[in-house]
């Protein structure tokens, strides 16, 4: 995924410019090439992140009209009702917007049963999602203030203050001390390798943490709604010039490359010119998921977007849930009623039958 990196260049010293580089060849591999793969650090990390090896995207306002127009369209053509039965999709029909989420979306297209129960069940507070949670907070505050103190002290601080975070931030108050010192260790080790290996970021690269993306469609019916965690360079004006962030406490999982290509939509739809790259930093590894955005990438997002999107807007106008057989049967609260699930996991592959957990490919 990345060559060795000097301890003496781990810090990026060249300022380099989020806004016209030259583009030149550079290809990380999905897996790790051997066992003596070191992570990026410091200029080549940013390096990698800098320079995509493809051309960027121009501003084209008619790339971000016809990108609208697709989806909404095919969110009327999937929905039942659409223009073929004679209704448009409008927001009067519903008491509140369509919310999409790069959750969301990823939860109904996989199972629209599963999605319902997920919705209206309260997600039990774990370990990984308290580490996850916290790295959050503690790479925003690294990016931000430029250091951190304690980990696990700084990260609840910042989530305490956080109105929807506050409930996990209470429950990782009340860990026994085994769960605590092993979310402690894991936290430091994290923490540790960020100082270790991400750049300094430039204050004229305009470096924003948790910027919000939100996005309007069908005369405000529906509305796309993204948080990403790094946005880095300055507003577009007749190029793409903004590389979007995304961090993970976790395992790679191949969903994360679709939440990269949501996130790359919405602000397409949104800015002057898309994002010219999109990527997930895994802070447990220090690996680095890097996606040059195109038209193509773009035109599949709206295509994947609009799918999940008819089926939430059918959902939240009382549809019956499908139930599609997927990774998430061995732990979804339907299963006991669920035929499809439990035919799944009772098959022939049912001992391979796990969430995946791989890297994406290309």
């Amino acid at each position: 995924m990345g060559a060795s990196v000097d301890p003496g260049t781990e810090m990026a010293t060249d300022a380099g410019t989020f806004s016209g580089d030259v583009p030149r060849p550079a290809v990380i591999p999905a897996h790790r090439a051997s066992h003596g793969w070191q992570p990026l650090a410091g200029a080549s990390l940013l390096e990698r992140l800098r320079v995509t090896g493809r051309p960027r995207l121009k501003a084209d306002p008619e790339l971000r009209r016809e990108l609208r127009k697709g989806l909404e369209r095919g969110i009327r053509c999937q929905t039942p009702g659409g223009p073929a039965g004679g209704t448009d999709v409008d927001a009067s029909s519903l008491s509140a917007p369509v919310l999409v989420t790069k959750d969301r979306l990823t939860g109904v297209l996989a199972c629209e049963a599963h999605h319902v129960a997920g919705e209206f069940g309260e997600r039990p507070p774990t370990l990984a999602m308290a580490c996850g949670a916290l790295m959050d907070v503690l790479f925003r505050q690294l990016i931000t203030v430029g250091g951190i103190d304690d980990p696990l002290v700084d990260g609840l601080a910042a989530l305490q203050v956080d109105d929807r975070q506050r409930d996990l931030a209470s429950w990782i108050e009340r860990l026994p001390g085994a769960d605590r010192i092993e979310l402690r260790t894991e936290l430091d080790r994290q923490v540790q390798g960020l100082h270790r290996r991400w750049p300094r970021l430039e204050p004229a690269w305009l470096p924003r943490t948790q910027e919000a993306m939100r996005v309007g469609l069908a005369g405000g019916a529906v509305r796309l709604s993204a948080r990403v965690d790094l946005a880095i360079g300055t507003p577009p004006e007749d190029e793409a010039s903004v590389a979007l962030v995304e961090i993970k406490a976790g395992a790679r999982r191949l969903e994360h490359r679709a939440d990269l290509h949501f996130y790359a939509l919405v602000e397409a739809l949104r800015s002057i010119a898309p994002p010219f790259v999109v990527a997930t930093y895994y802070t447990r590894t220090g690996e680095l998921d890097v996606d040059p955005v195109t038209e193509e990438l773009l035109v599949a997002a709206a295509r994947r977007t609009a799918a999940g999107t008819s089926a939430l807007w059918n959902l939240a106008r009382g549809a019956e849930p499908r139930r599609t057989p997927s990774y998430l049967c061995g732990r979804c609260v339907q299963l006991p009623e669920c035929e499809p699930g439990r035919t799944r996991l009772a098959g022939p592959g049912a001992g391979r039958a796990r969430r995946p957990t791989g890297g994406a490919t290309a």
